[in-house]
């Protein structure tokens, strides 16, 4: 039939209509707006955020180092930030620090508060610290101060220890090496006193 609606005039309509339609849709997937609850994807709540902005707080940080004579000294805590009233020092909490020996011993330090310079070279522990070496020794006291670039530390008042064969009370305790030697040594001063309990032994009858 001539002039009338044939195949090909189909087929040339197709051609128009159908891309026009993909690109309504696409249209409509981008533009139509979407609810997004914005709240529930930030993980943390508003005072928790507001206070790490406003502190600087760094969680689980830690520290290493290694002495000109080999022995390894590396700190970590719970959370740290600069100290409010002094920047250049930072304020931490909940310390723990190990100090490996080239002999292979190890000193342990666990305490509640801790500062360090911001030249990361002293550290001061405080509140509740508990010294503990891998020979067996336990030892308590309110203060410790110690290097982080060598084997060195003194306790800021008295220090009671605990070992295998008694008790040790002393007004001041300090770890160190002896003269020239790399050894590290616990030096007690200021009124030591012993409580010696021997063991207690059982004889066959």
């Amino acid at each position: 039939m001539a002039g009338g609606f044939t195949y090909s005039n189909m087929v040339a309509l197709l051609k128009v209509i159908l891309p026009l339609l993909a690109l309504a849709l696409l249209a409509t997937m981008f533009l139509v707006p979407r609810t997004i609850d914005l709240e529930s994807a930030i993980p943390f709540a508003d005072i928790e955020l507001e206070t790490r902005l406003r502190d600087q707080q760094v969680t689980a940080p830690s520290f290493s180092s290694q002495t000109s004579s080999g022995h390894l000294v590396a700190v970590t805590a719970a959370k740290a930030n600069p100290d409010p009233e002094e920047p250049s020092r930072i304020v931490a909490e909940d310390l723990d620090t190990r100090i490996t020996l080239t002999n292979g011993q190890m000193i342990t330090v666990l305490a509640e508060h801790g500062e360090m310079d911001g030249a990361f070279q002293d550290l001061l522990l405080e509140d509740g610290v508990r010294i503990t070496t891998s020979s067996g020794l336990k030892l308590d006291t309110d203060s410790l101060t110690m290097s982080l670039d060598q084997v060195r530390a003194e306790t800021g008042g008295p220090v009671s220890a605990t070992m295998g064969f008694g008790q040790l009370d002393a007004g001041r305790m300090a770890i160190r090496p002896a003269g020239e030697s790399d050894d590290i040594y616990l030096f007690f001063t200021k009124g030591v006193r012993l409580l010696y309990t021997p063991e207690t032994t059982t004889k066959d009858p």
